[in-house]
Order: structure tokens, then sequence, then C-alpha cells
């Protein structure tokens, strides 16, 4: 089956845990990938400006560039990981998707 038909929730298995071994400091299970669903909304909310950015009823300082963000984007619908995904789940408290290790 073709990428383009998969669900939100199997990209992301296959981003944490495909090809090249699971990801290290992210969690797999639907919790995690509900945690994850929070911080892709957040990085749309960063892709669309340079400045300071609202999540969730709360006002954040940018930790990456809009640029930085949309690249980011690209990478999550092709199935890839960035580590910008860690920072960005830890600025908007996203820690059900990180592992403590």
């Amino acid at each position: 089956m073709k990428k383009k038909y998969w669900s939100e929730h199997e990209k992301y298995i296959v981003m944490i845990d495909g090809n090249f071994g699971s990801i290290r400091g992210v969690r797999l299970g639907y919790q995690a990938f509900l945690a994850f669903k929070r911080v892709k909304e957040a990085l749309i909310e960063m892709s669309k400006n340079d400045s300071n950015y609202s999540y969730d009823g709360d006002t954040y300082s940018r930790v990456i560039t809009q640029s930085r963000a949309l690249q980011i984007l690209m990478k999550i619908e092709e199935c890839r990981w960035d580590e910008d995904i860690i920072t960005v789940a830890k600025q908007i408290k996203a820690g059900d998707m990180l592992s403590p290790h």
C-alpha cells in the first residue's frame, strides 16, 4: 500500500520504528501518537510566520525558524524523522511521546 493511503497513525509508526530501527527518546503507542499530533499542530503554527506562536492558549518563543518548521512538516509527510520534533515536543510539553531515555 502506498504512503498516501496510510493513516496518520501508520505514518507515525513507520517514521518512529521504520527502516532504521526505533528513534531514541521517542515512544510508540497511541498516547504518544496523540502527543505527536500536538507537536505537528505546533509546527504548522510555526510554519505560518517567523514571530512567536500561539498553541493551545499559550504563546511561545519559537525554537525553530518558519522555514525549518516547513522542512520538518515535509519530512513528516515522507515518514522521515527530524530531531527538532523532540525540541518542539519539549517546548509544548508533549511528554507522552518522549521516553525518559
